[in-house]
C-alpha cells in the first residue's frame, strides 16, 4: 500500500455527533476540571520562580516552596481540592492537564 504522501487523492471523513445531555454534562465537567488544573498549575510554577528568587533561608519561604512543590502531583492536587475527587472527573483529564 501506498504512504498518504504519494496518492493522487486525500479522502476524508467529515463527521457530526450529536451528544445526550448526560454525556454534554460529562464533556463540561471534564473540560472545567481540565482547565482549572491548568490555570492552578501555572499559578503554581509563577509562584514557585518568584519563590525561588529569595536567596534568603527564609523558613515561611522554604516550607511554601515544599508546599507548592508537593502540590503539583495530581494527586496531591486533588487531595487539596476536593471537588477534583468527583467521581465523573476521568482520572487521564487530570493527568493530561499537567
Amino acid at each position: 500500500m501506498k504512504p498518504m504522501a504519494k496518492m493522487k487523492y486525500h479522502y476524508g471523513l467529515k463527521m457530526r455527533c450529536y451528544p445526550s445531555d448526560q454525556q454534554k454534562q460529562l464533556i463540561k465537567i471534564n473540560g472545567d476540571a481540565s482547565r482549572f488544573i491548568y490555570n492552578e498549575m501555572v499559578a503554581i510554577n509563577k509562584e514557585l520562580m518568584q519563590l525561588r528568587r529569595v536567596k534568603l533561608p527564609i523558613d515561611i519561604v522554604q516550607d511554601r516552596i515544599k508546599q507548592l512543590t508537593m502540590r503539583q502531583n495530581a494527586k496531591q492536587m486533588s487531595n487539596h481540592y476536593q471537588f477534583l475527587e468527583d467521581k465523573r472527573i476521568d482520572s487521564l483529564t487530570k493527568a493530561n492537564a499537567i
